[in-house]
């Protein structure tokens, strides 16, 4: 479900919870070591360099993210999707990541999380 779908006190109530979520994601070391591999140096100046570019990466940056963060993903797709985290994880795996596709597709959320970034940048 998009973030865009839900009611005002919905979505606010998911953004309070998927902020340290988020936050735990983007300040993996191990995550902004990989990216600084992956992607161009230029765009490397700081962390919300690392984090813009690093969602332009996905495609790289899933299996990553899948196997440090698992418990984060499956508790933002709970959050989302209005199951538990344990019923993300018993469901089948099509559905999931149909899932993910959608949530990395919610430009809304992901525009949210990001406008954060970037203000923080230019605050720091």
């Amino acid at each position: 479900m998009k973030i865009s779908e839900l009611t005002t006190d919905e979505s606010l109530d998911i953004l309070c919870e998927l902020t340290p979520i988020i936050f735990n994601i983007t300040n993996d070391s191990a995550l902004s070591e990989e990216l600084r591999r992956k992607i161009d140096p230029e765009n490397l100046k700081t962390q919300a360099g690392i984090v813009i570019e690093g969602t332009k990466k996905l495609n790289v940056l899933i299996p990553i993210v899948l196997k440090s963060h698992r418990a984060d993903i499956y508790q933002i797709l709970s959050l989302l999707n209005r199951k538990t985290s344990d019923e993300i994880a018993r469901q089948n795996f099509i559905q999931t990541g149909m899932q993910i596709r959608e949530l990395i597709k919610d430009k809304e959320l992901i525009d949210f999380f990001t406008s954060f970034v970037q203000s923080e940048e230019t605050v720091s």
